[in-house]
């Protein structure tokens, strides 16, 4: 019985691929994207650990959304790492070729200064210093830098994200970096612009999308133990879209004699979250939408919530950006959200 991920053979084997490439010889940046549940994190624990079977320490950051983390936290945690991986020699000589930057972070004082008692640094300074701790330890063996939920990041956080990968192409270092797109490119998000231009400096982007519906069947399959029916693999399917989460959180509670119909807390909570993120006219309309039912008409909708149809088109645009809902074979029929 495979145990991997379902699914993701190309998307794999391509993330497997710039693995190797870093340990052999050059890195860069891979940007993995796609909705919450997804599975980027279950497709980047899949593929860094070829590397550290053969030895190349992962150094892992994750994005916190909250105003008391501190500026860098990602990169905070990711020095940690590689502090540890290091030892005290050669941090010490990735301190002497990199300068403050890195012991800036850590101590949380950012580019002040601090307790190092030197002279603030500015941005590029302190990118340039933290990139060269990175490229200094990578000569003695090749390092894998995991960001994750860069669409929490604090925008200084990027901006090093960025310089590093345009800095570290020819060098060991790969930076793998995740965030959801769905989130990241509403037009109201903060970190749209600097999350957009991301890509520019990838040399991968790796966009994950729904399972089909055979995979949808061997996921319930593996999470359940036993075969569903061709049905129940048809409406998990048309109800989660592929979506893994949503599938292995339907599984189980159609596992428990739910019907397969039923909605999973976690996905009721995750397509909340994604509604909670629009602005009220469009969740109203969307509402509204679900009443009439799984496919409608724009114009229908324009009567039922006396609006123009150019309204009305406008806010299924955010709905549909952040794809909560799809157009039919008849551009005017999309289903409403999941859930409802």
């Amino acid at each position: 019985m495979t145990t991997g991920p379902l699914g993701r053979d190309h998307p794999l084997a391509l993330l497997r691929s710039r693995v190797r490439h870093a340990l052999d010889s050059h890195g860069g940046l891979v940007l993995i994207t796609g909705e919450a549940g997804i599975g980027k994190t279950t497709l980047v624990s899949e593929a860094v650990g070829e590397a550290r079977r053969q030895g190349a320490p992962v150094l892992a950051g994750a994005c916190w959304e909250s105003d008391n983390a501190p500026g860098h936290w990602p990169w905070v945690q990711v020095l940690r790492g590689l502090r540890r991986a290091a030892g005290p020699g050669r941090w010490a000589e990735a301190l002497e070729a990199a300068g403050p930057g890195p012991e800036l972070l850590l101590d949380g004082t950012g580019g002040a200064g601090g307790s190092t008692g030197g002279p603030p640094m500015d941005g590029f300074a302190l990118h340039d210093s933290v990139t060269t701790a990175l490229v200094t330890v990578s000569r003695h063996h090749p390092l894998v830098v995991v960001l994750e939920d860069l669409h929490r990041a604090d925008p200084d956080s990027l901006r090093l994200l960025e310089f590093a990968a345009r800095h570290t192409w020819f060098e060991r270092v790969l930076l793998i970096g995740t965030y959801r797109d769905v989130e990241a490119e509403l037009p109201d998000h903060p970190l749209r612009p600097l999350l957009t231009a991301l890509p520019a400096a990838a040399g991968t982007t790796i966009t994950l999308g729904g399972l089909e519906p055979a995979d949808t069947g061997a996921l319930i399959t593996r999470v359940h133990g036993r075969t569903p029916a061709p049905g129940v693999v048809a409406e998990v399917h048309r109800r989660t879209g592929g979506n893994p989460f949503f599938i292995e959180e339907t599984a189980r509670l159609w596992g428990a004699g739910a019907p397969s119909g039923a909605i999973a807390p976690g996905v009721r909570e995750a397509i909340r979250r994604r509604l909670d993120l629009l602005p009220p006219e469009v969740t109203e309309l969307l509402g509204r939408a679900a009443v009439v039912g799984r496919e409608f008409r724009p114009a229908l909708l324009a009567a039922i919530c006396d609006r123009t149809p150019g309204e009305v088109e406008r806010l299924l645009d955010r709905a549909g950006a952040a794809r909560l809902i799809t157009t039919g074979a008849d551009p005017t029929e999309a289903p409403p959200p999941p859930g409802t």
